[in-house]
């Protein structure tokens, strides 16, 4: 059984109702870990950030995502939460009133609260990574401290990247089936021909929607072609589109040195006889 901490300053604070408490205590939960992880540190906006979509939100609290878009909106507007999208990736969840537990000599009063809250995309040195250097004269000591450092990131780091990359990893994948209505067989052969790392679905998926909006522009003359090329219309990607990327895929990286080239054409040609195939048989269908 999993627990995660409501605090009573949210309790009393201008939150109004259960699911905003709930839901920005569970944000302020997960929170907790990322100040923990220099992965979920955003340079841009200096600043660290959350992961955390509606549907598993939705999913945790048994709402419906409409009732998680909403407190969302509501947080925005006072002032909890920042949102930024990113192009085919998870949004950046930003908690502009976090205050650490884990650093209590940070938030010693509600003065140095208010100045040391961060905004995003100023300087906020309180929440910056490795900002809490210890100072001493004992060089030994410093080698040791910075080696004992060194060994327990060797050690721990490439675990948690791991958890993180495989987190990431899903969410891109559940964004493909469920917003792009890509089927799920083809998602997962994407996945695992990803060998666990994000930015390789992120390629797979933008290489097959070039090509699809490649093909959709030389096939706008043609008759229901625009169904032929549609993930939901045409039953036959239900069938086929998980075969034919798992074999695209591997011939890519097997017979070329530019694998993506090689895949576009595939991908390409794939498209092409899609709509030949779904074309004809609407002409078949009349003469019969």
């Amino acid at each position: 059984m999993q627990f995660f901490k409501v605090k009573e300053s949210n309790l009393n604070s201008d939150l109004k109702g259960g699911n905003e408490i709930l839901i920005y205590s569970l944000l302020e939960d997960r929170m907790q870990a990322s100040t923990k992880n220099k992965d979920f540190f955003s340079k841009k906006f200096n600043d660290y950030y959350v992961i955390y979509t509606r549907d598993e939100l939705a999913m945790k609290l048994g709402v419906n995502v409409s009732t998680i878009t909403e407190v969302f909106k509501r947080l925005v507007k006072k002032g909890y939460l920042v949102m930024k999208h990113q192009f085919n990736g998870a949004t950046k969840l930003f908690l502009p009133k976090f205050e650490n537990e884990t650093s209590p000599e940070a938030n010693n009063d509600n003065v140095k609260r208010e100045i040391q809250r961060p905004e995003i995309g100023k300087p906020n040195s309180s929440r910056t990574p490795n900002s809490n250097k210890q100072i001493t004269d004992n060089t030994d000591d410093t080698c040791s401290r910075t080696n004992s450092l060194k060994d327990s990131n060797l050690t721990q780091k490439p675990d948690q990247n791991k958890v993180i990359k495989q987190a990431e990893l899903d969410v891109i994948a559940n964004s493909l089936v469920t917003k792009v209505h890509l089927p799920k067989q083809a998602v997962n052969i994407m996945k695992t021909f990803s060998f666990g790392d994000p930015k390789k679905l992120y390629s797979y998926a933008g290489l097959l929607f070039k090509a699809k909006s490649a093909v959709s522009k030389q096939a706008q003359s043609i008759q229901n072609a625009q169904e032929a090329l549609s993930f939901e219309l045409n039953t036959d990607y239900q069938e086929t589109l998980d075969t034919d990327l798992k074999r695209i895929i591997v011939s890519a990286n097997k017979k070329t040195s530019q694998p993506e080239g090689y895949m576009m054409t595939s991908l390409m040609d794939m498209f092409q006889n899609k709509v030949n195939d779904y074309c004809s048989h609407d002409v078949q269908s009349v003469i019969s």
